[in-house]
């Protein structure tokens, strides 16, 4: 049985949320077929490292996020309490994939009705009614909204988006390379060296990410920075390493290359420069795009 490391005072919500997932064979299954999802599809890991590792991130992002004193939703709208908000993070990071275990495409939609059947079956005497229905919604919306392109309407879900995506450090996507699977994901993403989250200077949050070759721009800009941008936590979040990549990338696409000019120029014939007859257009032309789509 996976060991989640996650403290929580004995008896509170959290630890007895911990304690079932710890122990119930139905949800480690689940991650298991959810990596197996993963194998065969040649993608990056999906199981139980996975869970355990956004399930630090999540926890780690809410406590940094109160401790600025930002409510989550539970406390706002329900009042509830904060160890329910914790409950509902960690609950949704656990179940965020289990969509997984029946295949790799839509699998955030095919995860909301295992999630809606575990919870109810799992939760109770955890939560009872309504409570029960409460904690059941603000999770299974989570899980749906870890979707890149879906809309976050909580402070858990967005928690849960961006502990996802913090998931990427080189050893996530070992599995995918050995499978062949040899592509701008993987590369980047094996660029990754270490992920922190701490105290920001600027903003509650910093991300720090170290790396080791600068392909991991593009897994920290069109991977986590998309899922930070479409959270709702973005405003408490400071990221310099992705600045600074971003920065160092428009600076190299705007410097000049005098020899490859000149051949550009020879090559027109003494024509001035513009696309020529029977010239493809894009071919030198000499402009390099400055910014990242």
């Amino acid at each position: 049985m996976i060991k989640l490391g996650i403290d929580a005072p004995s008896g509170s919500r959290t630890a007895q949320v911990v304690q079932v997932l710890e122990s119930d064979l139905e949800i480690q299954t689940l991650w298991y077929m959810a990596n197996r999802t993963s194998r065969r599809a040649a993608v990056n890991d999906h199981g139980p490292i996975h869970v355990r590792t956004s399930m630090h991130h999540g926890d780690t992002l809410l406590r940094l996020l109160m401790e600025a004193g930002i409510q989550p939703n539970c406390v706002v709208d329900h009042g509830m309490t904060a160890d329910d908000a914790r409950a509902v993070v960690l609950l949704g990071v656990a179940l965020h994939d289990v969509g997984m275990s029946i295949h790799r495409d839509r699998h955030e939609l095919l995860s909301v009705p295992i999630a809606l059947d575990w919870l109810r079956r799992k939760l109770p005497p955890i939560y009872v009614e309504p409570q029960l229905t409460v904690v059941i919604s603000e999770v299974v919306h989570a899980v749906l909204a870890h979707n890149v392109n879906e809309r976050t309407l909580t402070l858990e879900a967005g928690i849960v988006k961006v502990a996802d995506a913090l998931d990427m450090t080189k050893g996530r996507s070992r599995k995918a390379i050995s499978a062949g699977k040899i592509d701008i994901h993987s590369i980047s993403a094996a660029a990754v060296e270490a992920v922190r989250v701490t105290r920001g200077s600027n903003k509650p949050i910093r991300v720090e990410v170290d790396i080791n070759n600068p392909a991991a721009i593009f897994h920290l800009n069109e991977v986590f920075a998309q899922k930070l941008a479409h959270s709702s936590i973005q405003p408490y979040i400071e990221v310099p390493k992705l600045d600074e990549l971003l920065e160092s990338l428009r600076e190299l696409s705007t410097s000049e290359d005098h020899q490859r000019d000149a051949e550009a120029k020879t090559a027109t014939n003494g024509r001035p420069e513009g696309r020529g007859v029977g010239e493809p257009i894009g071919i030198g032309r000499g402009g390099v795009p400055t910014t990242i789509a």
